[in-house]
């Protein structure tokens, strides 16, 4: 028999899925945790243009775990959410760089979507250098197997197997659980820090964590539903990956399982707040485009970003301090644009630096 969760309101996870009923009015998990204060880095992002190595892990790179009692409620703790947005992710590996160059240690990371894969490679013990180096290998062989680059294809693939989306989602799952199993942290218990990983279920409109450690995340309003077994971390990245109509959805336990961002692309009320003194969220929230846009695939991708870029919006609100990347949507399945959208949001930066100050003294008021 499977036992469910029930800890500081989280929902007990159900022996079976329920029947595929109307789900009731959602509550409102946006209100509520008041903002301290804010970073916010709204740079005008440059065009950016078309144009198997062997990794070790570095040890002592993070700390072992600790549960919230050795911790100590409320003493410090630091929690860094990094939203989905597909290559536009890879900005987010400017600010690794910068937490590691001021010696800012990260206890507990959630993430959705490519956001997820970041917060994963984080959580398995990776250095920002190491991330960088494997998301760049990574890139170079999704461009490899040809995944987008054959849309006619794919369309004519679609329709004569009825999927439920363009690429099927085992692809991304298998290239996932071999990065993961390379690395030595193959299931989601394997992770050094804790960390939380978004998922959707289509039918029942809940939002599901897989997460290693639950006690550092918690909804006050039981708002989600957090997974109770281990799972291949593979597995958990690519059910928050599972981007509709691009990606098919993922299977697990009779559930029907889609991107993350669908309900949270910025995981920052995922936190337990009173064992964080400091959150910190990372977005690719834009104004506008300003440019005319031609093919539907684009048109669609910008009407599903508007509805992320709204509750992006709200959902930074809950974070202590915020970094902005504005980068475009039609960035988001541009396999090749990574080293370069890494290369802008270093300049942005540079540009806008972190307040660490800020970021010390919130630690301390605690």
């Amino acid at each position: 028999m499977r036992i469910g969760l029930q800890q500081r309101g989280a929902v007990i996870w159900p022996e079976k899925p329920p029947e595929y009923n109307p789900p009731p009015p959602a509550k409102d998990t946006f209100a509520g945790g008041g903002v301290l204060s804010t970073i916010f880095l709204f740079v005008d992002s440059a065009e950016i243009s078309d144009n198997k190595s062997e990794r070790t892990r570095r040890k002592g790179t993070h700390m072992d775990m600790e549960s919230p009692q050795q911790g100590g409620k409320g003493k410090g703790l630091f929690g860094l959410s990094l939203a989905g947005g597909g290559l536009k992710s890879f900005s987010q590996l400017a600010v690794l760089h910068d937490l590691e160059k001021h010696h800012v240690k990260i206890d507990a990371v959630a993430g959705t979507s490519m956001g997820a894969v970041i917060a994963a490679l984080v959580a398995s013990g990776l250095t920002a250098s190491e991330i960088e180096e494997t998301l760049l290998e990574e890139e170079r062989e999704f461009a490899d197997r040809g995944v987008f680059s054959r849309p006619a294809y794919l369309l004519f693939q679609h329709v004569r197997e009825h999927n439920n989306g363009f690429v099927e989602l085992q692809n991304l799952q298998q290239m996932a659980c071999q990065l993961f199993e390379k690395i030595g942290c193959r299931m989601l218990s394997d992770c050094r820090l804790p960390v939380a990983i978004t998922t959707v279920d289509i039918h029942t409109s809940e939002l599901i964590v897989f997460t290693n450690k639950p006690e550092f995340f918690t909804s006050p309003t039981g708002d989600w539903l957090i997974y109770p077994h281990d799972i291949e971390l593979g597995m958990a990245v690519a059910a928050s990956c599972a981007f509709p109509m691009i990606f098919s959805t993922a299977s697990l336990d009779g559930r029907q399982l889609v991107d993350g961002g669908v309900m949270m692309n910025l995981p920052i009320p995922l936190f337990d707040r009173s064992l964080f003194s400091v959150l910190l969220s990372v977005s690719m929230i834009y104004d506008a485009v300003d440019r005319q846009l031609e093919s539907p695939f684009n048109v669609a991708i910008q009407s599903l970003d508007i509805l992320i870029r709204q509750m992006d919006r709200q959902l930074t609100k809950q974070a202590d301090i915020q970094v902005n990347f504005p980068i475009e949507p039609q960035l988001v399945f541009k396999v090749g644009a990574g080293a370069e959208v890494i290369a802008i949001a270093n300049e942005m930066l540079r540009n806008n630096p972190i307040d660490y100050d800020l970021l010390e003294k919130h630690r301390q008021k605690g």
